[in-house]
């Protein structure tokens, strides 16, 4: 039934009835166009409407020139901070890795971070005479000093000991050293050699090492009298 009302609608509509209707209606499309944009009575010949505008099209913005292309080549087998060869021009081979001496910077660094300290001459146990040292050694004001032996007090015998011996690099005198080389009487050398071990010393030095030096000293015994004046009388 569809067919036959099919053919039926297209045998009363002719082909050439639907070309002149478009060609018409195209036409009229056409002239409506051209009528609306032809200048109107009412406006000057040279107003803005009836004139035609050409916008020139924005400038091109200069592009640079001179650049090279370059590549960045990033390794990810490597460890550490810091990964790729950085930047480098195109090319075939690819950059050789600085070659970094650390022992070289290490060794800088010690020799600017550590003074250099100069060795003292000799064995460690060795003594070294007043003219030897940079400083020589000192006796301390607190240091002990021999006792002045009864007898010879009470007698008024005065002398002196003349001795030597080493001070050791603590302040103290190595009494295995002592050695008299005068002395006026021998219980003036016993009460030096009991007043050794109980004196203290400021050490010598070399530069800023502590050494040992030999200190040759003489230790005088004397008596001074004090006269009093007898008491004055009362009126």
């Amino acid at each position: 039934m569809m067919r036959l009302w099919a053919n039926s609608y297209s045998k009363s509509t002719p082909v050439g009835t639907s070309a002149t209707l478009s060609v018409v209606a195209h036409a009229v499309v056409i002239a409506a166009c051209v009528v609306g944009t032809m200048p109107t009575a009412d406006l000057p010949v040279d107003s803005f409407a009836n004139r035609a505008i050409y916008v020139p099209p924005p400038d091109r913005a200069p592009g640079t020139r001179g650049s090279r292309e370059t590549v960045h080549y990033v390794d990810l087998t490597k460890e550490g901070p810091g990964i790729g060869d950085g930047p480098r021009t195109i090319g075939d081979e690819r950059p050789a890795a600085p070659i970094v001496n650390e022992t070289v910077g290490r060794a800088a660094a010690d020799t600017t971070t550590t003074p250099a300290v100069a060795p003292i001459p000799g064995p460690p146990d060795s003594v070294f005479s007043v003219l030897e040292v940079d400083t020589a050694v000192v006796r301390s004001a607190s240091s002990a000093a021999p006792a002045y032996p009864l007898k010879l007090l009470t007698a008024h015998i005065m002398g002196s000991v003349s001795a030597r011996y080493v001070v050791d690099t603590t302040g103290f005198a190595d009494t295995a050293s002592f050695e008299v080389m005068k002395s006026t009487n021998p219980e003036f050398t016993t009460a030096v050699r009991e007043a050794l071990p109980y004196m203290r010393f400021t050490p010598a030095k070399i530069g800023s090492v502590k050494v040992r030096q030999l200190v040759e000293q003489q230790f005088s015994f004397r008596i001074t009298d004090t006269v009093t004046a007898p008491p004055k009388k009362k009126p």
